[in-house]
């Protein structure tokens, strides 16, 4: 059989490796097409802006500082159109961090409120505002919290 390799045989194996081979390489194509399209659509779904690189509150002797710093969320590109709802870490004692409204569609703004009370402890803390779509979508934005 290796003197003559001009039989259907050969030719039909060297199909199937052929036919074999192209399945793998466009599976990994796909596949990787796939990812790549998920990962630039989630990177181009919106963008969370805290308004305020640095804030820097004093601790009060009783009751509590407030100060309020605006978040805009909006649309990078085409039309994202889920809800975005948004939150914060770390938490601390002593401190409190809410946003009116808490979620929303893209393009919107919301009002973040910190409040650091009399039993908040004096150091720098940079917290990170995260923006979380109904699609499991997340974009986030720190500023540091200075409490003296």
């Amino acid at each position: 059989m290796l003197e003559d390799e001009t039989g259907v045989e050969p030719i039909v194996m060297k199909l199937m490796a052929g036919i074999i081979l192209f399945a793998i390489g466009l599976g990994i194509g796909v596949t990787i097409y796939l990812r790549a399209g998920s990962s630039a659509e989630e990177a181009l779904s919106f963008s969370v802006n805290v308004g305020a690189d640095e804030v820097v509150m004093g601790r009060p002797a009783t009751g509590e500082n407030s100060k309020t710093v605006q978040v805009s969320i909006e649309r990078i590109l085409g039309d994202y159109n889920k809800t975005v709802t948004l939150s914060y870490s770390p938490s601390l004692t002593g401190v409190a961090i809410t946003f009116n409204p808490p979620d929303g569609t893209p393009d919107f703004g919301s009002t973040m409120t910190i409040k650091v009370y009399s039993n908040a402890t004096p150091e720098n803390v940079t917290i990170t505002v995260k923006g979380t779509g109904a699609d499991g979508s997340a974009k986030s934005d720190k500023f540091v919290l200075r409490i003296q």
